[in-house]
């Protein structure tokens, strides 16, 4: 008989996971499964038998699809996903071509940490310095309208331009974290293919659309879903700036989920809504990786 080697079984890796899986399933996995559950009931958000608990099927849908005001919200989603995407796929790659392409590690380095620092910056404080920038009696925006003799503006207040006034804060729209992910690939990226490149005369900007732009796929692709998924869930800087105002003019699916929960107290509904959200959400991730194709998973 040959020999069979016995495969011992570490048990000791799957131990020190099993603190993070033990997390995941607390706070990520069981409300992901209370929320699909109780977007089938009229809930009031009480456990137990206390509170309404109403089994009524797919009503809250049924009421959801009808409501006009969500079809609106969608639509203003569908702008913050299509602009934030384009932005976050060209502005944060254009400066890490920049930085990649200084000669010198250490200005390098110091160029790195001046892109990343502003992230050590609550939100919030940012929130709030656009909200003043946007100020119809003392922002800067009206300070220089009315210094070249314009009238005044009042951005966030107009229905025509307060999705773009959101969409212009945080301009220029370089993100740290999608800024490293950028530079990592161009990192990634074996220099031998440039250099071959320059030596068969290509200029700077062909090698970038034939080497860079190719070979950096990967992080487009992960670029892209982030944002998507990032764009659909974020309400705070709205809810913060314009509660959803002028009208329903800057209203975002997650505001609507937070106001029906907490200001209306229909849970259920609210529930509703973020199942939607969800799905929305893994059916773009889909498409997403199903269409944009990376040598890493063909």
């Amino acid at each position: 008989m040959k020999n069979k080697k016995l495969v011992k079984f570490n048990v000791s890796p799957y131990l020190m996971i099993l603190p993070v899986f033990i997390l995941l399933a607390i706070f990520s996995f069981y409300p992901i499964g209370v929320s699909i559950v109780k977007s089938f009931f009229r809930w009031s958000g009480s456990f137990g038998n206390t509170g309404v608990n109403e089994f009524i099927f797919v009503d809250n849908y049924i009421a959801l699809f009808k409501d006009g005001i969500f079809w609106q919200i969608w639509g203003n989603t569908l702008f913050f996903v299509v602009t934030g995407a384009l932005v976050n796929l060209i502005f944060p790659f254009l400066c890490a071509l920049l930085i990649f392409s200084i000669k010198s590690e250490r200005e390098s380095f110091r160029w790195r940490v001046a892109f990343v620092a502003p992230m050590v910056v609550p939100s919030m404080v940012i929130f709030l310095l656009w909200q003043f920038i946007y100020d119809v009696d003392i922002g800067v925006v009206n300070e220089v309208l009315t210094f070249f003799g314009l009238p005044k503006a009042d951005l966030l207040g107009n229905p025509d331009s307060v999705k773009w006034a959101i969409r212009f804060m945080g301009f220029p729209w370089v993100g740290g974290t999608f800024l490293l992910i950028y530079i990592a690939g161009l990192s990634s990226i074996d220099n031998s293919l440039r250099e071959a490149a320059r030596i068969d005369g290509a200029t700077p900007l062909r090698t970038i659309f034939a080497i860079d732009i190719p070979l950096s796929a990967a992080q487009f692709k992960m670029i892209l879903t982030l944002s998507v998924i990032g764009e659909i869930q974020d309400f705070v800087k709205i809810q913060t700036i314009t509660e959803g105002g002028p009208g329903y003019s800057s209203y975002v699916p997650g505001l609507f989920m937070y106001k029906t929960a907490f200001d209306a107290n229909e849970y259920g509904k609210a529930c509703s809504i973020g199942v939607t959200m969800l799905v929305v959400m893994l059916f773009v991730s889909f498409l997403i990786n199903t269409f944009f194709k990376t040598e890493a998973n063909d």
